[in-house]
């Protein structure tokens, strides 16, 4: 597992400034950037664990809501592309790198204002 910090993805110590729902999970965080989450994916804390399913519609309230004004404490980005994000909440966001037959191409993604800075998934890595 490759530990991406800071001047990897560039999202220690930053703020969640808002959260999105519908058929993605979207976080706004500091500086403009956005991270975007179609596959599915859960939150943990501690022995808690809520499983959530894009596809299905996601609600930024409820457990998800924690994460509002949250801070990013660390980035892992796992060596097939998938995501774990941990926050001074003491949650953790965990995306898996596979999406289902029919999923999105790229189960997570990493933009700033301008543009696409980062792709999750086996096919996944710096934009270009």
């Amino acid at each position: 597992m490759e530990r991406v910090t800071g001047t990897g993805l560039g999202l220690d110590g930053c703020a969640v400034r808002g959260l999105g729902g519908g058929d993605r999970l979207v976080l706004h965080l500091d500086g403009g950037l956005r991270l975007t989450v179609r596959n599915d994916f859960r939150l943990l804390r501690g022995a808690e664990v809520d499983h959530f399913y894009p596809a299905l519609g996601v609600a930024p309230s409820g457990a998800l809501g924690a994460l509002s004004e949250a801070t990013v404490t660390a980035a892992t980005v796992t060596a097939a592309g998938g995501l774990r994000l941990a926050f001074d909440t003491g949650h953790t966001l965990a995306v898996a790198p596979d999406p289902g037959p029919g999923g999105p191409v790229h189960p997570w993604q990493l933009a700033s204002p301008a543009g696409l800075l980062f792709t999750g998934g086996p096919d996944g890595g710096p934009a270009a």
